[in-house]
């Protein structure tokens, strides 16, 4: 017998590692991928990384500075909120960008052992019997990379065509505008295809002991049958050949077994009789059309199997490696948490603030207000809504994912009693309550740095917090609108009042005047 080998995972990883090497988003060695399909630390990756890191600040700079003067007539004509709100936030995308590749420096060893510890699992799962089908993969990074680069290619397309002045040699810095979010987005995707070969693995363990559980139950309901005792009182049957119905009677002298056939005849349908007559002087019927013999052969004797009706031991060792199994997904789910964390913080960060910020500068663009110049996209809803769709998905994919992986983790105990149950056997059962508590105190839960959970119920929370927060910012922007037209008016009706060859107001000579003289008559001596 030929030994079976699993295939690396890393394998199916090759165009988007080729994008995150030539972009200097990864350090790693690019012909130890290549060659042995792991990822181990360079120097000269490393480097690279570093050189783009400083390329690409300096680049995104200038970009701030080439646009600085629409900045500048933001502050001056309106409120200081809106330019508060627009220098924070452009730096906020090249944080993220810079979190990103900080990130994948400091852990670029501890990311080639994780990978090398989902093989080992791979490998410990086919010893029993579990094949993992990762075929699927490079598709889904592939339909991945097709939907970022289409998102991010529309954006920055439509935004420098419609609202930036091309005829400018210096607008072709428009292009470092989506270096952050094109960076960030690359190294989500690694992530959540990360996530989801554990997420994968969680449900070929489940799914291998509810197929115990679906074996035995087959089992008992055979046994409750009376096993092949209904199969004896049946006529015994051959199948799957054609037999013509002149010769019908051979079969049954020399075989003992008569031709499957179909019983779903019409009820009363008379066939006609033939005048022939068989070798015994006795005539037989010839139907007028021949009848479909069934596809199916006969069953005989047949005996349903059961992993948990064998040997104890067996069943405990065959269990307690599954467990020991999801224990170790369940540690390198950790360690993925922890390589991801600060990325998954920032970005998370940066898509409330962004999602919060971008309907906002929606809401001063269709007042007629300036906004931002790295915001101008926010100009027409059309790219803004591409673009909301676009930082959105993200986020809540990456939540979902988390949350799935989560609870398919949590739905081995489940599978683990459903094997306890349905065997029947008290010691059997005292197995299954022993390694329960170990996949109790093995639990995964993917977090932020461990501020928030990655949960459908932060999902909700973070949607209610934008809510509250963009009306916030429009109280605040009517507020700022109202005084500023307050002051206007007032200004305008102080200038609009007639003055005195000295140069004062006469209505305001006339008051003072007025309120002068009456208090003296008013005054008793």
């Amino acid at each position: 017998m030929a030994h079976r080998t699993v295939q690396p995972i890393l394998v199916h990883f090759g165009t988007l590692f080729m994008f995150c090497k030539v972009l200097g988003l990864y350090p790693h060695d690019l012909q130890a991928f290549q060659r042995m399909h792991t990822l181990q630390g360079s120097k000269i990756g490393t480097a690279f990384v570093c050189a783009t890191i400083l390329a690409v600040v300096v680049a995104y700079n200038f970009l701030i500075y080439s646009f600085a003067d629409e900045d500048r007539e933001l502050k001056e004509a309106q409120s200081t909120l809106t330019f508060v709100i627009g220098i924070f936030l452009t730096y906020i995308g090249l944080g993220m960008m810079l979190t990103d590749q900080w990130s994948a420096l400091r852990n670029q060893s501890k990311i080639g052992e994780l990978y090398e510890r989902i093989r080992a699992v791979d490998e410990q799962l086919l010893r029993e019997n579990i094949v993992v089908d990762i075929s699927k993969t490079s598709q889904r990074i592939l339909i991945m990379l097709a939907l970022t680069v289409i998102c991010e290619v529309t954006i920055l397309v439509s935004t420098y065509i419609i609202l930036v002045d091309y005829t400018k040699w210096i607008s072709l810095l428009w292009i470092f505008s989506c270096f952050p979010t094109f960076y960030n987005s690359l190294d989500k995707i690694w992530f959540a295809n990360t996530l989801n070969a554990l997420r994968q693995r969680f449900f070929m363990i489940n799914t291998a002991l509810d197929g115990m559980v679906e074996s035995h139950e087959k089992l008992k309901r055979w046994a409750n049958t009376g096993g092949d005792s209904l199969l004896s009182t049946r006529k015994p049957s051959i199948a799957n050949v054609s037999i013509d119905a002149s010769i019908e009677y051979l079969y049954k002298d020399f075989t003992h077994m008569e031709a499957v056939k179909k019983f779903n005849m019409p009820r009363n349908k008379i066939t006609p009789i033939a005048h022939s007559l068989n070798f015994y002087g006795e005539s037989f019927e010839t139907p007028k059309k021949p009848y479909k013999l069934s596809i199916q052969p006969p069953s005989f004797n047949m005996v349903y199997e059961s992993e948990l009706s064998r040997d104890i031991e067996k069943v405990e060792e065959n269990l307690n490696n599954l467990c020991q199994l999801h224990d170790e997904i369940c540690e390198i789910g950790k360690q993925l948490n922890e390589l991801w964390s600060y990325p998954i913080l920032v970005l998370m960060a940066y898509g409330f603030l962004i999602f919060t910020a971008q309907l906002y500068f929606l809401y001063c663009a269709t007042q007629k207000q300036n906004i931002p110049s790295l915001f101008r996209s926010a100009k027409d809803p059309y790219i803004t809504t591409i673009y909301l769709c676009y930082t959105a998905g993200k986020c809540i994919y990456l939540i979902y994912l988390s949350w799935k992986t989560s609870l398919e983790s949590k739905r081995t105990g489940i599978c683990l009693h459903k094997c306890g149950v349905v065997a029947d056997n008290n010691l059997l059962y005292e197995i299954v309550n022993h390694l329960s508590l170990k996949l109790l105190n093995h639990s995964v839960d993917f977090s932020a740095c461990g501020f928030f959970t990655l949960d459908m119920e932060t999902l909700y929370g973070v949607s209610g917090g934008i809510t509250s927060y963009l009306i916030i910012l429009i109280q605040f922007n009517l507020a700022a609108q109202q005084a500023k037209d307050a002051i206007h008016n007032a200004d305008e009706s102080v200038s609009a009042m007639p003055t005195t060859d000295g140069g004062n107001t006469t209505a305001l000579m006339e008051l003072f005047t007025t309120t002068f003289l009456s208090s003296i008559h008013t005054t008793p001596y």
